[in-house]
C-alpha cells in the first residue's frame, strides 16, 4: 500500500540517523516534530484530535453518533537510540490509515456501525529516557498514576513532565468517549514467523518480565598507588555480577532471556577505581517461576561474590510484569480475518513489552504481529517486506471493520 509505505518514511526521516536508522526519544524536540507530524495527518483525514494529560494522541472517527463506545488502535512514535523505522511508527501510520479506511466503508453501508473508532499515538512506550516504559498507556490503563509518570526523570533529572511541557504536548483534551477494544499491529521483533514462513500472528499474551536495579556500593581510590587487596571496586563488583546472569541462566536451562544493558559509573574517571556502579538487569521467561529462581538465586549469588571484594549491594529498582493473556475473543477473530484474506497465520506469546500489554489491564487488547527479517529490532538495519507490512494491515483493518459493526 503505497500510501502507508510513504507514511512511514516520510516518518523515519525525523530523528533519522546516518547508518539508517530512527532517534526519537519521548518527549525530545524530535518527537515534538514527530507528534507535529502526526497531528497534521489526523486533522488532513478529518479527524478530531484529543490530546490527554500524559500526552497521548488520539485521532477520532465518529461512526456511531448514538454510541459512546470507541474501539482504539494504534502504538507508538518515540524509539530507542538504535531504532529503526517500523518498530511502533508502524502501528501507529496503518493505524491511522485503517481508520480512514473503516470510516470510508462506514459511509458506503450507512447504520453498520455500533461503535467509533481511534487511532493512538502512546506517549514513552520503550523507555529509553524515561523509566518505566510503556508510561502512556499504563497512565491510560490506570495502573500508573499521571503524577507518578510526571515524576519520572532522565538521566540528567529532566522530568517527564516537565519536557512534555517544554514540547507542549502536556494536553488537556482526554478521549472523552468509552474505551471498549484496542487493537495494536506492531513488527514481531523476533524471528519466529519467519522461522515458520508465517504472516501474521495473533499474540495470546506475553513472557513474563523481571527487571532488577542494582546498585554496587563500593570506594574511591587512586587506580595507581592503592593496593589491590585494599581496593573496594564497585565497577569490579558489577562486572562479576553481569557474568553470573548468563551463568545462572545457562544453569537453568529454560530458555530465558536475560541481559545487563545499561549501565552507570561514578564517577567514571580513567584514574579512579569506581566506588559506585548501578547495572540494570532482566529476565524473562513464558513460564513465571522460572523467572523468580532464575532471579532469586542471582540476587542471592551477587550479594555473596560482592562482599568478598568489599562491596555492598543494594536494590534501587525491582518490577515484576507478570505473564498476561491477551483477549481470547481477539485472538480468535484475528485468527479467522486472517485466514478469511489468505494469510498463513499463527499465535505465540510476546516476549517484549507492547502497550497493548498495558491497556489489556482496563480492557480487552489485542496485538498483531508481522514478520521482522532476521528477528532485528532495537537496530537501524530492522526490516519488514513492504508486502508483509501490507497484510498486517489487510488484517488491522478486517479486525477493526468487524469490532466496530458487531452486534454484541
Amino acid at each position: 500500500m503505497i500510501a502507508l509505505h510513504d507514511l512511514i518514511a516520510g516518518f523515519a526521516v525525523i530523528g533519522a540517523t546516518d547508518d539508517g536508522g530512527v532517534c526519537r526519544l519521548a518527549a525530545t524536540a524530535l518527537d515534538k516534530q514527530a507528534r507535529d507530524l502526526f497531528l497534521r495527518e489526523i486533522g488532513e483525514r478529518g479527524l478530531a484530535p484529543r490530546i490527554d494529560a500524559i500526552g497521548n494522541m488520539f485521532g477520532v472517527a465518529i461512526l456511531a453518533p448514538a454510541s459512546d463506545d470507541v474501539v482504539i488502535t494504534g502504538s507508538h512514535l518515540d524509539s530507542q537510540p538504535t531504532g529503526g523505522r517500523y518498530d511502533g511508527a508502524y502501528g501507529v501510520l496503518a493505524g491511522l490509515l485503517a481508520v480512514e479506511a473503516v470510516r470510508e466503508r462506514c459511509l458506503a453501508t450507512p447504520g453498520a456501525a455500533r461503535r467509533n473508532l481511534a487511532v493512538a499515538n502512546w506517549t514513552n512506550e520503550e523507555g529509553a529516557r524515561f523509566q518505566p516504559s510503556l508510561t502512556g498507556s499504563s497512565v491510560f490503563a490506570g495502573s500508573l498514576s499521571l503524577q507518578d509518570a510526571y515524576a519520572c526523570a532522565d538521566g540528567d533529572g529532566v522530568t517527564l513532565g516537565a519536557a512534555l511541557a517544554a514540547i507542549g504536548y502536556c494536553g488537556v483534551t482526554p478521549l472523552e468517549l468509552c474505551p471498549v477494544r484496542y487493537v495494536e499491529l506492531h513488527v514481531e521483533q523476533g524471528d519466529r514467523l519467519e522461522q515458520t514462513s508465517g504472516d501474521i500472528a495473533a499474540v495470546s499474551g506475553a513472557w513474563m518480565t523481571r527487571k532488577i536495579s542494582v546498585v554496587f556500593e563500593g570506594d574511591y581510590s587512586h587506580t595507581g598507588p592503592m593496593p589491590m587487596s585494599m581496593r573496594r571496586d564497585a565497577l569490579r563488583a558489577a562486572a562479576r555480577a553481569i557474568e553470573s546472569l548468563y551463568v545462572e541462566v545457562a544453569r537453568e536451562n529454560a530458555g530465558a532471556h536475560a541481559s545487563a544493558a545499561r549501565i552507570s559509573v561514578y564517577p567514571n574517571s580513567p584514574n579512579v577505581v569506581a566506588g559506585q556502579a548501578r547495572v540494570w538487569f532482566e529476565i524473562r521467561h513464558e513460564d513465571e517461576a522460572v523467572v523468580v529462581a532464575i532471579s532469586d538465586r542471582f540476587l542471592k549469588r551477587i550479594e555473596r561474590e560482592a562482599r568478598e571484594i568489599g562491596v555492598g549491594i543494594s536494590i534501587a529498582a525491582d518490577e515484576r510484569r507478570s505473564a498476561p493473556l491477551l483477549d481470547p475473543a481477539g485472538v480468535e477473530l484475528i485468527m479467522a480475518v486472517a485466514s478469511d484474506l489468505g494469510c498463513k497465520a499463527m499465535t505465540l506469546k510476546t516476549i517484549t513489552g507492547h502497550d497493548a500489554l498495558a491497556i489489556q489491564k482496563r480492557i480487552p487488547a489485542s496485538l498483531i504481529f508481522v514478520p521482522s527479517q532476521g528477528g532485528l529490532s532495537h537496530n537501524p538495519r530492522e526490516f519488514t517486506a513492504p508486502e508483509a507490512l501490507d497484510k498486517g494491515y489487510a488484517v488491522l483493518v478486517e479486525t477493526l471493520w468487524h469490532m466496530v459493526t458487531a452486534q454484541e
